[in-house]
């Protein structure tokens, strides 16, 4: 929600993760801390650590990357157990991350047309200016594509949580985050935007059987919003349109800094080249602008830094819950539960694509609802364990007495 606010970091720690970690006082004493272990997230965690470690055995390398091990550490170590922690009511976690992102979408709206230097004022240390990105808006996060994706993930969970929605009040309450961030997402100028949150909202339909009524008037509501979006502000959309008419759906640069992350990856496919070397994977002069990139694929470049490892590990991340998800899709096809975790696949489908659309390497706005999330589907796989009061005997036996009795 507010990424410009990291700048302040005491000890080289997020103040987002000094907060993050004081949740252990609330945990601690009810013992939930160990109780997922089969989601896959600390599996894949400790597979990233391995590699990341691994990939310093040269002499001397160990004291250059021994802040991006931190780093991953905090994030794989730390912060994923924790995650797994919170993920008992994802329903609540779900509306937080919907509330949460509408603020930084509804300060965009606000920075776009009445304020432009709200961003400044609540910032501490921004990273970027304002709208430094050709007239492209990125709120309170540090770039216009954070803010576009992040949105993306907003109207997917609003759209789900549209359809699971029995209350109109509900229904239209969720209307208005829907409408912020879909206008706040074309001012990024993303196009991560578009590319991630339609099969997203692909997947999410196709689950929804029983509930074909409800993704009808999600999806009815969805085009509404949109086309009041393109009375309400032509401009933006024009914008939007042209820019995405100029670039187009494929970035061919971007697959030239993939292929060349490839290349570099034969070098050293086991090892890696050093999680000190995270930035460096497939850079490239793209020859038609003269811009110097890397590539934008998440698993590419942990294979690059963390090697075979790293990468096995962040493929973990994804395959292990996918499963886990699938699992309880059939084993449980009429619980309640189930409607949230067709969600969360949709979800899954769309932090996929959004990996291999950028580089994310510590990022938390990607990676804790992948945690959360995959949490609560191990959760739901959990067989349900009988209490037995101390002392008290069994139903049998106490059945026995009564008869025995004269």
């Amino acid at each position: 929600m507010f990424v410009t606010f990291e700048q302040v970091r005491p000890l080289g720690i997020m103040l987002s993760d000094y907060c993050f970690f004081l949740s252990l006082v609330f945990f601690v004493p009810k013992s939930r801390l160990f109780k997922l272990t089969g989601s896959g997230i600390l599996l894949g965690g400790a597979l990233i650590l391995a590699g990341g470690l691994l990939s310093l055995r040269e002499p001397g390398s160990l004291g250059d990357g021994a802040g991006s091990l931190a780093r991953l550490f905090i994030l794989f170590g730390l912060i994923a157990p924790l995650s797994l922690c919170h993920s008992k009511d994802v329903y609540k976690s779900m509306f937080f991350l919907l509330a949460g992102i509408s603020v930084n979408c509804a300060v965009t709206l606000v920075q776009a047309w009445i304020f432009p230097g709200i961003v400044d004022v609540l910032s501490v240390s921004p990273p970027q200016v304002d709208v430094g990105f050709s007239g492209r808006y990125q709120g309170l996060t540090e770039f216009p594509v954070t803010l576009g994706l992040s949105a993306a993930f907003a109207v997917l969970l609003g759209i789900g949580l549209f359809s699971l929605a029995k209350s109109v009040l509900i229904r239209w309450c969720l209307s208005i985050p829907i409408l912020i961030c879909s206008i706040a997402a074309l001012l990024s100028g993303s196009r991560i935007f578009l590319a991630s949150l339609i099969p997203g909202i692909a997947i999410f339909a196709l689950l929804q059987k029983q509930h074909r009524r409800g993704i009808l008037v999600a999806l009815a509501a969805l085009a509404i919003l949109w086309g009041s979006i393109t009375y309400l502000a032509p401009r933006v959309v024009s914008e939007y349109s042209e820019r995405f008419g100029d670039m187009g759906l494929i970035d061919y640069g971007r697959l030239a800094t993939s292929a060349q992350a490839l290349m570099e990856i034969y070098e050293k496919p086991f090892w890696g080249w050093g999680v000190n070397h995270f930035d460096e994977g497939g850079v490239l002069e793209i020859p038609e602008t003269g811009e110097i990139a890397s590539a934008h694929n998440t698993f590419l470049r942990y294979w690059y830094a963390a090697g075979l490892l790293g990468a096995i590990g962040f493929l973990t991340l994804f395959v292990v819950p996918v499963r886990r998800i699938l699992q309880s899709l059939r084993k449980k096809p009429t619980d309640k539960s189930i409607d949230a975790v067709r969600l969360i696949l949709a979800c899954y489908v769309f932090f996929f694509i959004v990996s291999n659309l950028g580089p994310y390497f510590y990022n938390r706005y990607l990676y804790v609802p992948m945690f959360v999330f995959a949490g609560y589907v191990t959760r739901t796989l959990a067989p349900a364990i009988s209490r037995k009061v101390v002392g008290q005997p069994s139903a049998p036996l106490r059945m026995a007495n009564i008869k025995a009795t004269p």
